[in-house]
């Protein structure tokens, strides 16, 4: 029987408990400026949620988000403000990704990741879709409290792919890890032909990965 979108997202959120709570504390596996998960706690996680994903043609879907110019901020109003506009995305995105019944997590730099168990291609480019267009619209508060000035206004340009898990019926099926790095990939690259294309705007995978749990 094939897993529900509420199933898929409660097997996520059991694979990013298991990651965060082995060997260390899970202060050390998340990123000191967001909160967010960081980048290793991804990976494990990812591979964690394709291993725990019931075969059958279930989707995992991955949107690979970069602020657009962010360098700008910086460059005009300082590296302070620039992190204070960074947590803000941060937790737009976390709120974005839990809404969506997924998780996020920061990258490096700029860069953000959102997994969304359940989601095909399509269901992807909605959720992105969204997380643009509310970003970009929103006004984001570069000063320290209460004093909110400048002002900040960011875009982003967001890469989506998904990856279908199948029965494992193959001769050499990949792993969990190399699944995860592939989807990961397509979402990158999807990414930059967001960027090449202009930026502000979502692009997809021109392919869907596969992968076995």
């Amino acid at each position: 029987m094939k897993a529900s979108a509420q199933e898929l997202a409660a097997r996520a959120s059991a694979a990013l408990r298991e990651v965060a709570g082995a060997s260390g504390a899970v202060e050390t596996r998340r990123d000191r400026l967001t909160g967010l998960f960081d980048d290793h706690t991804l990976h494990n996680a990812l591979a964690g949620t394709i291993r725990g994903t019931e075969r059958g043609g279930a989707h995992i879907g991955l949107l690979f988000i970069d602020l657009d110019h962010f360098k700008d901020v910086n460059d005009r109003h300082g590296h302070m403000t620039g992190s204070r506009i960074l947590s803000q995305v941060a937790r737009f995105v976390d709120a974005a990704a839990r809404q969506a019944g997924g998780f996020a997590a920061r990258y490096g730099g700029d860069e953000f990741v959102v997994v969304l168990p359940g989601a095909d291609l399509k269901e992807c480019l909605r959720h992105a879709e969204r997380l643009r267009t509310t970003l970009a619209a929103t006004i984001l508060a570069g000063g320290e409290p209460p004093r909110r000035r400048p002002l900040v206004r960011v875009t982003c340009s967001i890469g989506a792919s998904s990856m279908r898990v199948e029965t494992g019926d193959r001769d050499e099926p990949p792993s969990a890890a190399s699944a995860a790095t592939r989807l990961l990939q397509l979402a990158d690259n999807a990414m930059y032909q967001a960027k090449h294309a202009g930026r502000n705007r979502v692009a997809a995978a021109g392919i869907e990965a596969t992968g076995v749990a």
